[in-house]
């Protein structure tokens, strides 16, 4: 029979045997649990940042197209010098101009008429994060639109 110090010694065998079983890895463990939770989160914030530099570009891009318009000379360059308004401003937000479609509208028959007001809109497909584009794949996370109206000039 085991006298009280023997049996505490056995005890506290038995308690340092059983604390190094439940013994773990807890950077393993957490460092698993971070990987898993901060993936999507980060993706996340890919995507939304995507959609609000699109939405930042659209609106930059609509306005400065229809404010290149109303002041262009004639109607023959007015189209044009949207166009390059459009791909310049789409090149300052980091887009290509591909993922933008612009349409033009006037309220008068001829185009740019004094007193008249131009409208354009602008819609930008916003792609998936990280998905590789060339494989003909068509997928976009939103597409925004933004519209501008500018009056043109009474007295040129």
């Amino acid at each position: 029979m085991p006298t009280g110090t023997e049996a505490g010694a056995e005890a506290g065998t038995e308690r340092a045997l059983d604390a190094r079983g439940e013994e773990g890895s807890a950077t393993v463990e957490f460092v698993l649990l971070a990987t898993l939770l901060l993936i999507p989160v980060i993706y996340f914030l890919m995507l939304t940042s995507q959609i609000q530099s699109a939405a930042y570009a659209s609106v930059a891009a609509a306005d400065q197209a229809a404010q290149a318009m109303v002041t262009a000379p004639d109607p023959s360059s007015a189209a044009s010098r949207a166009d390059a308004v459009v791909a310049l401003t789409l090149g300052d937000y980091g887009l290509h101009p591909s993922v933008a479609q612009s349409s033009v509208s006037c309220s008068a028959s001829p185009c740019l008429e004094p007193g008249s007001s131009v409208s354009v809109e602008i819609s930008i497909r916003v792609p998936v994060p990280l998905l590789p584009q060339g494989l003909g794949w068509d997928a976009a996370a939103a597409t925004v639109t933004s519209t501008s109206q500018q009056p043109v000039p009474r007295f040129g």
